[in-house]
């Protein structure tokens, strides 16, 4: 079975707006090293919006392109599981495999905007506050035990990662930014920190059924690629 075919088999929501199978499945294609198949996510996706005899064809334009960006959040902030060479050339291949009439309704401009202190400072703040709603009583014995092991591992996290990456949620929340960190963990074999982040999973508001789903749809493709997946 080709991959594409597996993406058709995935159960997917009608509401597809807030549907997570295509940023689970971006996310595994980019942690396994295989950016072009990306566009069998993009192609799916765009057509079944095209499907949709309810919209016009500027709303399904307009569609389209808040899935995009969806996805290109979702390439993006898994960068910080997944490593982030392999998120440049997924995000290429994303925009290779989108029309330009799509290309055109996109922000070009940074969605992360670092222009004063007090800019850096909320964003700093954003993190913490993200960090702790994931790890909520955890939160100080977590901060402490990185400390412990590298003084700069927590500033990394809290500034580098929490701050400006992961606390952006204007295109996805706070729950759908967890569960592309569940979905990055699970891909890449690290059961450790993937049970502490399933937790923060339900701090936001995620479901054990997504969890569920989150892995379903991992391991389908993991065992595609022939990649192991870590279990909860």
């Amino acid at each position: 079975m080709t991959v594409r075919e597996l993406l058709e088999n995935i159960q997917y929501d009608q509401d597809i707006a807030n549907d997570i199978w295509y940023i689970v499945a971006a996310v595994v294609m980019s942690s396994v090293n295989k950016p072009e198949d990306v566009k069998h996510v993009y192609n799916i996706t765009a057509e079944r919006v095209e499907q949709n005899q309810n919209l016009t064809k500027e709303e399904k334009n307009k569609l389209i392109a808040r899935i995009v960006l969806k996805l290109r959040e979702a390439i993006l902030k898994s960068y910080i599981i997944i490593g982030f060479p392999k998120t440049i050339n997924t995000l290429q291949q994303l925009a290779n495999a989108t029309p330009a009439n799509i290309k055109a309704l996109l922000p070009d401009k940074p969605l992360r905007k670092e222009e004063s202190w007090s800019d850096v400072q909320s964003i700093r703040q954003r993190g913490k506050v993200l960090f702790g709603a994931i790890y909520e009583r955890h939160t100080e014995k977590v901060i402490k035990n990185m400390y412990s092991t590298h003084p700069d591992l927590a500033q990394t996290a809290l500034y580098q990662l929490y701050g400006p990456t992961l606390s952006e949620t204007s295109v996805l929340n706070a729950k759908e930014t967890s569960l592309v960190t569940v979905a990055g963990l699970m891909i890449t074999n690290v059961p450790l920190q993937l049970v502490g982040h399933s937790h923060g999973a339900i701090h936001n508001g995620a479901t054990q059924e997504d969890i569920k789903r989150v892995q379903s749809i991992v391991s389908v493709l993991g065992d595609h690629y022939r990649f192991p997946v870590a279990k909860l």
